[in-house]
């Protein structure tokens, strides 16, 4: 099986969509960075555009702690899960447009080593981009905005229901755990886009479909008619990775969560090898 993950991840950096993804995340970063400067600037009357320190919040809101949580947080709901759908969504599908799927199935290895194999990969995937993203915020924040504590302050981010703080050391290890409970939180998208790439052929479907319910879930579970259904949505699961930046962090809920997200991503993966292990394999 090793040998078999290492021929796809082969696969994985020479196709163009591995460096779309990271491409596309600098540029929002640069975006971001672009942003928290005008409002700055906007809201202090040009006194934030040099030191970037005072707003109207708080004379140290704005640092690259707060950058960075306000990039991460947007980007991980509508952008970075476009990127991990178009990578899972290819996976088989991908073999199959091509044509090698059934070159591969004459190797004499076992379709369920091939469907392991291509999700072990999706998953490192998965984790590079959450953690570079989150990497590459907080050395633009440290170069370009500098540092101080994370504050917290009830708004758009819907964390906290009261001011609250966390020391910059506690916040950088913050961080670093929102690096895996966001790949987590990812992997729920991943391994949709994996069954689906395994039931259809072409991966421009696999990749649509799973972009269609991931975004109509999470675009119907911020309306407050659909409150009652909102707790049967796989993306109210996922908010579960952003726990970590709550002054105290709730475990027994976060567990909860993670572990209800924990039976998507398997249920789905074991889908996915029973499909794949049944299927009839014509091209």
């Amino acid at each position: 099986m090793l040998s078999q993950i290492k021929i796809e991840i082969i696969k994985l950096v020479r196709g163009r969509n591995f460096y779309l993804g990271f491409i596309a995340l600098v540029g929002f970063v640069a975006l971001m960075l672009w942003g928290f400067y005008s409002y700055a600037d906007e809201k202090t009357g040009g006194q934030a555009t040099q030191e970037f320190k005072y707003t109207y919040e708080s004379t140290s809101y704005f640092n690259g702690l707060t950058f960075t949580l306000y990039s991460v947080i947007f980007a991980f709901s509508l952008l970075i899960p476009i990127f991990i759908a178009m990578t899972a969504g290819s996976q088989v599908a991908g073999e199959a447009r091509t044509g090698t799927l059934r070159t591969m199935l004459i190797r004499p290895r076992g379709r369920v080593t091939i469907v392991l194999s291509k999700f072990v990969v999706t998953v490192g995937y998965t984790f590079l981009m959450m953690a570079f993203f989150i990497g590459l915020n907080l050395i633009i924040g440290l170069i370009f905005v500098g540092w101080g504590n994370l504050e917290l302050f009830p708004g758009p981010l819907n964390l906290v229901d009261e001011p609250g703080k966390i020391l910059r050391d506690e916040a950088l290890l913050r961080f670093l755990w929102a690096s895996f409970s966001g790949t987590w939180a990812l992997l729920v998208v991943a391994s949709l886009a994996f069954f689906l790439s395994v039931v259809f052929d072409n991966p421009v479907t696999a990749v649509i479909t799973t972009l269609s319910v991931y975004l109509m879930l999470y675009i119907v579970g911020r309306i407050d008619f659909f409150q009652n259904l909102r707790p049967y949505f796989f993306t109210t699961d996922m908010d579960f990775w952003r726990d970590v930046f709550k002054p105290e962090i709730p475990w027994q809920l976060a567990l909860h969560y993670a572990s209800r997200c924990g039976v998507y991503i398997f249920s789905f993966l074991l889908g996915a090898t029973i499909w794949f292990d049944r299927k009839d394999i014509t091209s």
